[in-house]
């Protein structure tokens, strides 16, 4: 490599282009090695040369290797605070910002170090909750293999059982709440009639006498039904099919009374009841429940068509008596009717 014929450090090849170069000596000198009248020329002349006393020959490079670049030494550093300052500067403050890129690292590995930690805490957790509901589950597997081998075996119909005599509980529950409760049914129909004294007005007709507060509530029930062909209001209800009309008393006495004159005047008619409709029967009966409705329907057809003479219902009650010395049975369900008259309902 070539020597600065000043500071006599090493130049670079790369440099070699910015020096200058004495034309009769050959010496190169770096730029900020000469004073400022020695600035380099074309044809300048090196000041060793010019004071007589030449500086040695330049070192030149010398081969390597046969088909190799010649190796290049680094030029020594050497301190000058005139042209290293600004180098040394962007060191520093390279290595300042390299500390803190270096501490913000470390920083956040460990910070992902915790969420490593926390996180296979939680898969572990996990894994035990998974256990826990295999375990379950694998208990209520076996629960419900049992459950089907009672079905099996026949426990499913002692079930069924235990069902069905809680919904006849609850149906006498709810018979109980009609006890006061009465419906006639048949009664002609009118428009702006009023429902109490219709109902006093048949009390009078069977021979009872009621008295407005006896009564806590009457009123028809169900949809109103029409006559084929018949438009409007007018006369609405007259041909067709009337409503059953629902009573409620307010003892119980009242209302035994009232069904036992029907009962003695049955057949009795709507005529001079202040209607202007044509007469027709009407009946009085204890207001049932929709499940006892439909068992007393039922009831009354199997034993009608099997000729029992006494069909009847007492305190929400179904009765069935075959003659008049036969024993009464008492009908709770479609399963009784079979019982009983033995035939399916």
């Amino acid at each position: 490599m070539t020597k600065c014929g000043g500071c006599k450090k090493y130049i670079a090849r790369a440099d070699i282009a910015k020096c200058a170069k004495c034309t009769k000596c050959g010496t190169v000198y770096h730029p900020f090695c000469l004073k400022g009248d020695e600035e380099g020329t074309p044809n300048w002349v090196c000041p060793g040369c010019v004071s007589g006393n030449p500086p040695p020959a330049p070192i030149v490079d010398a081969p390597v290797a046969e088909g190799m670049d010649s190796l290049e030494l680094p030029e020594p550093v050497v301190s000058d605070g005139r042209h290293n300052s600004t180098a040394n500067d962007t060191t520093e403050e390279f290595k300042v910002e390299l500390g803190l890129e270096i501490r913000l690292f470390r920083e956040e590995l460990s910070a992902v170090r915790e969420e490593i930690r926390l996180f296979r805490a939680e898969v572990k957790d996990l894994k035990s909750s998974f256990a826990a509901t295999d375990e379950r589950i694998s208990t209520l597997d076996s629960r419900v293999d049992v459950l089907e081998k009672r079905v099996m075996e026949g426990s499913g119909s002692r079930l069924e059982a235990v069902i069905a005599e809680l919904r006849l509980e609850l149906n006498e529950k709810d018979q109980e709440l009609l006890g006061n409760d009465v419906e006639v049914s048949n009664l002609p129909e009118e428009n702006g009639e009023n429902a109490t004294h219709m109902i006093m007005a048949v009390a009078t007709k069977l021979g009872v006498t009621l008295r407005e507060s006896d009564i806590v509530s009457a009123e028809r029930v169900g949809a109103r039904r029409r006559a084929p062909g018949e438009g409007g209001d007018a006369g609405a209800g007259a041909a067709g099919r009337p409503r059953p009309l629902v009573v409620r008393f307010t003892r119980r006495a009242v209302k035994d009374e009232l069904t036992a004159a029907a009962r003695v005047r049955r057949g009795a008619t709507s005529a001079d009841l202040s209607q202007s409709s044509a007469p027709r029967p009407f009946y009085v009966n204890e207001r049932l429940t929709k499940y006892n409705r439909q068992l007393y329907y039922q009831t009354r057809d199997v034993g009608r068509r099997l000729s029992w003479r006494f069909l009847w219902t007492k305190k929400g009650r179904i009765y069935a008596r075959q003659g008049q010395d036969t024993p009464r049975h008492w009908i709770r369900s479609a399963d009784d009717i079979s019982r009983v008259f033995g035939v399916a309902s």
